[in-house]
């Protein structure tokens, strides 16, 4: 007689989506490991890969839902780019990038909504999933034109306008926190250690390398968390002290400048053309 036939268990896996999904996530990581170390020479192209790659990492981590209280469901989750905005360390000043991810456990959280709970409150936790990286030396990430830390020195026979070629950081969409540990507006800042243990904002002091950063901020849903837009420029040239704690960039030469820009939708694009970053839409 022929045999009954045997009928195998299902085997627990991945779906399509999440399997593609993950190896995303990997494959972004691992560029940003590849190609993305601190001090690292090539100019204006790579620092546009460090940006672009960084930014495209913390979309997949949204995306993902990826927290940071373990297997837990993190609640009312922020997934941002930082740029150091710190002149008393002209090495890492405007050079410096990090990726940060805050949210709250249910546990933390207690009797509260833990949707409700503000950025600023110890309850909520950050930390920076992977080490800060650098821009290659001799490039800089240029500040909003209303930063007031930092002076941006055109070269002699400037041609593109007043206030032109300034990166722009707009307004966050919602306000997530009442706190100058956490500003989401002119442009949106934050006060952050890059730790990698949760921690919130308020124990992250300046003996714990706590100090103040720009950031851009993506939605859960992949989409930009910013009202306006965000074009974030870089350029070519040197760092020196500025009078009191300021700085001053001397900036190298009007060609030499590159732009990374995060879209409504969350996708990020690279340009150099002087067409686009010397569009009104980029003074500010």
């Amino acid at each position: 007689m022929p045999s009954a036939a045997v009928t195998r268990p299902a085997r627990p896996g991945f779906t399509l989506i999440e399997l593609l999904v993950v190896i995303t996530i990997i494959l972004l990581i691992s560029g940003l490991f590849l190609s993305l170390s601190p001090g690292d020479g090539g100019g204006l192209p790579a620092a546009q890969r460090v940006v672009s790659t960084s930014l495209r990492t913390v979309r997949a981590m949204a995306l993902m839902n990826r927290g940071n209280v373990g297997a837990g469901i993190p609640f009312n989750p922020r997934y941002r780019l930082l740029i150091l905005n710190d002149p008393a360390d002209l090495d890492g000043h405007l050079r410096t990038v990090v990726v940060a991810v805050g949210s709250v456990s249910a546990a933390d959280a207690g009797a509260t909504d833990p949707n409700t709970i503000a950025t600023t409150d110890t309850r909520y936790k950050w930390l920076a999933p992977e080490d800060p990286v650098r821009l290659p030396q001799g490039v800089y990430f240029v500040p909003p034109a209303s930063d007031s830390t930092t002076t941006v020195n055109l070269p002699p026979g400037w041609g593109a306008g007043a206030n032109t070629r300034r990166s722009i950081i707009g307004d966050l969409a919602d306000s997530p926190g009442a706190s100058s540990l956490d500003v989401s507006a002119g442009p949106p800042r934050m006060t952050f250690a890059a730790l990698n243990q949760p921690t919130p904002l308020s124990g992250m002091t300046a003996a714990m390398g706590g100090r103040t950063w720009y950031y851009v901020e993506i939605q859960p849903s992949g989409q930009s968390g910013h009202l306006g837009r965000v074009m974030l420029v870089l350029a070519t040239g040197a760092l020196r002290p500025g009078s009191g704690s300021g700085a001053v960039l001397d900036v190298a030469n009007e060609s030499q400048f590159s732009a990374v820009a995060l879209r409504p939708s969350g996708e990020v694009s690279l340009t150099t053309g002087p067409e686009e970053m010397d569009t009104d839409l980029l003074k500010k």
